[in-house]
């Protein structure tokens, strides 16, 4: 890298690095007033609240990567214009594309980076705050345990275990009640394939009851009950799922193989396996954007109007990225366009910004 790629590359991660803390202390200013009046409702204690802040710090150092990429070349580049040095570089026969390339490929690296952190920062200190801020803080019940793909509950009489709840339809996908005697011994199987949340309670078509007697022996029936407990509501389903932040790349494809396996849709899961990859990447798109925004700006333009540019587009981005991402959540997009569909139209808005440069 020679001595004008270093200097444009140096300017760059040292605003780089103004705006990812400064857009991180933004959050967690939010965070702080949106949730301190719950938190001091349950008399939690300082060091649980301490503790569940810093361990959200990594997920918004994720979410914020991209407009910090997108703000930080509005600036960085953006002071190089005020100073009229992008005007000197150029009068010097440096191509804009010249001036592009150390950014692109640093971006690339921070992207590396992101991906990097994603997978291996992120999931435990998600998955660790949700568990500080659900049981230690508010004392909620945790009568059971919940991944992507089953559930198992203890409920009066028994445990049941549920193969995957349909957040989106408010269904459950494969039940079964093990009924035990106060010996822990299996008395009676209920399986129900199938139960809808309607009228503020479960509701299922068919099912079947299988009785177990001392020898071992059994007999096996048409399910005549309809008050079967099913765990709870689908709020308190919701709220025991893990979200898409607390899985590895790994973690998640085994659920949607998982998913497959057993006949049900994976295409929420397929959405965030492919966002996972997407979200770290759209540092570059935004980068890409920045650039010719930077470069055509005038001179004597602030940093008022660059910041202001860069919150626009990265609430059109975020607004496009929430969109898609929501589509593929709910079938109405197959997964690879609900998770690439902002880049995709972003990297197409940054080329044909390029080209009128």
């Amino acid at each position: 890298m020679n001595l004008l790629s270093r200097y444009i590359v140096g300017i760059y991660l040292r605003t780089f690095l103004l705006c990812m803390v400064g857009a991180t202390g933004l959050l967690l200013i939010v965070e702080f007033f949106t949730r301190i009046g719950d938190f001091a409702s349950y008399n939690s204690q300082p060091s649980l609240v301490a503790a569940y802040f810093a361990l959200k710090i990594p997920t918004w150092l994720d979410d914020v990567y991209p407009a910090a990429s997108l703000l930080a070349v509005l600036l960085g580049v953006g002071s190089l214009v005020r100073s009229n040095e992008i005007q000197a570089m150029r009068s010097c026969g440096i191509s804009v594309l010249r001036l592009s390339l150390p950014l692109v490929l640093t971006t690339a690296a921070l992207s590396v980076v992101a991906l990097v952190w994603s997978e291996v920062v992120v999931p435990p200190s998600a998955a660790r705050a949700r568990t500080i801020k659900d049981i230690d803080i508010k004392s909620m019940a945790s009568r059971g345990q919940l991944d992507a793909t089953s559930l198992w509950l203890q409920v009066p009489g028994g445990f049941l275990n549920i193969d995957y709840f349909d957040a989106t339809n408010n269904e459950l996908e494969g039940i079964t009640l093990h009924a035990v005697d106060d010996k822990f011994h299996l008395t009676s199987l209920i399986e129900i394939p199938k139960a809808s949340w309607k009228s503020g309670r479960w509701q299922y078509d068919d099912g079947t009851l299988r009785r177990f007697a001392p020898d071992g022996s059994f007999t096996y029936e048409p399910l005549a009950e309809r008050n079967v407990d099913l765990g709870g509501t689908p709020e308190e389903f919701r709220r025991k799922s893990p979200k898409a932040d607390e899985f590895t790349i790994r973690q998640l494809a085994e659920r949607v193989r998982t998913l497959e396996a057993k006949g049900l849709d994976p295409a929420g899961f397929e959405t965030d396996l492919q966002f996972k990859f997407a979200l770290p990447l759209s540092g570059i798109i935004t980068v890409l954007i920045g650039l010719p925004l930077a470069i055509r700006g005038n001179p004597r333009s602030g940093s008022a109007q660059h910041i202001g540019t860069g919150m626009g587009m990265c609430f059109l981005y975020w607004l496009t990225q929430a969109l898609t991402v929501a589509a593929g959540h709910g079938g109405s997009l197959p997964p690879v366009a609900a998770a690439w569909s902002a880049n995709a139209l972003f990297l197409l808005v940054g080329g044909l910004l390029a080209l009128r440069n």
